[in-house]
């Protein structure tokens, strides 16, 4: 299990863990290199690669562990990591016996650019990142997520707010990012290997998530020969986490597609 875009695993995660160790499931959570716990500089770079990589380690490493069952790996990923959950399933060397992906980018079709000054601002910076980071300096940041019009990463409507909710104390979200890091999302297509996966996979999105577009997620399930699929009616795309309208829907949906497919 890992998180999203700019989350660290202190964001909430747990609550989701507890509820599958309670039902015998053994959790591994884990930060990407660059964030959270987890070492590694720069700090807060996002690189696609390197994340599909990290996920690959734990699974390794969780296979050699005695307290899992190394046959039956089942991913977990919600938001930006749904969709890393949706590419290492289709991933054959992966394996995973299932896989679940709550809210989850699959790239398809982009959100409507909205040009105004805060976007402007926003390349300028991502191009002096990308010239900086060419030259061995130190990154060009932004905030991770911010207020509509205003520079930063992801700028829809509850952006920030939904991140911040998240996590327990002010100081667990850094809310930053390196500012190229946008440049890695428009060439990420999780939906391009969702005809390749051979497992179960649930998807559970919400009808009115302006982060990750609903006909998306739908997109992957069309793919995917034997996806499952979950609508939250009303919901957006921080209301699947604990404590907001749609999470004990969401788990549920997460709790029996285990019972059925992953049966303890």
């Amino acid at each position: 299990m890992a998180h999203g875009f700019s989350a660290n695993k202190l964001m909430s995660l747990s609550a989701y863990a507890e509820e599958f160790v309670t039902r015998g499931y053994a959790c591994l959570i884990f930060d990407y290199r660059r964030w959270g716990a987890s070492d590694g500089t720069p700090r807060h770079i996002l690189l696609v690669n390197e994340q599909l990589e990290d996920y690959r380690t734990v699974i390794e490493y969780a296979r050699g562990q005695p307290e899992f069952d190394g046959q039956r790996v089942v991913l977990w990923g919600s938001s930006f990591s749904g969709g890393h959950a949706i590419t290492l399933t289709a991933d054959r060397s992966v394996a995973p016996f299932a896989a679940i992906a709550q809210g989850p980018y699959t790239g398809g079709r982009s959100p409507i650019i909205k040009y105004n000054l805060g976007f402007v601002k926003t390349v300028i910076l991502l191009l002096a990142d990308v010239l900086k980071q060419s030259l061995g300096m130190e990154p060009v940041y932004i905030p991770a997520a911010a207020n509509p019009g205003e520079v930063g990463a992801l700028t829809a409507e509850g952006a920030m707010t939904g991140l911040v909710s998240i996590a327990p104390e002010a100081q667990d979200y850094p809310n930053e990012v390196n500012a190229s890091s946008f440049l890695q999302i428009p060439f990420y297509q999780p939906v391009a290997t969702a005809s390749s996966i051979e497992c179960p996979i649930i998807l559970i999105a919400a009808e009115l998530d302006n982060l990750c577009a609903l006909d998306n997620a739908i997109s992957v399930v069309d793919a995917a020969p034997h996806a499952e699929f979950v609508k939250l009616h009303g919901g957006g795309h921080f209301d699947v986490y604990p404590g907001k309208p749609h999470y004990k829907t969401c788990l549920g949906a997460q709790l029996m597609f285990l019972e059925k497919h992953v049966p303890i």
